[in-house]
């Protein structure tokens, strides 16, 4: 039986804290039972790094290399997510800026 996967994008904005498109969702996963500790710090740190370092006008980072670093977290963080919850989710990355 083949179903097919909910799309979870890995995306951030303004006054966001949480970079997974569920904050949307009606019925939104048990993130704490689903994906290990370790991730959920990071992905609350790269969402908690965009609010503190883009620019809200321009979004620019102030840097190459703290937008390098933010762009590299954003594949690693798909990269983790797909190998916990790839399995139930089709991951994706948005970076609209």
């Amino acid at each position: 039986m083949d179903t097919e996967k909910s799309e979870l994008i890995l995306s951030v904005d303004y006054g966001q804290s949480w970079p997974l498109s569920d904050i949307f969702w009606d019925d939104r996963p048990d993130w704490p039972k689903l994906l290990q500790p370790e991730l959920v710090v990071r992905l609350e740190a790269w969402a908690s790094f965009f609010r503190e370092h883009a620019d809200d006008e321009s979004g620019l980072f102030g840097s190459e290399e703290k937008r390098r670093w933010f762009d590299l977290e954003a594949f690693a963080l798909r990269d983790a997510l797909e190998q916990q919850v790839g399995d139930r989710y089709a991951i994706r990355i948005e970076l609209w800026f």
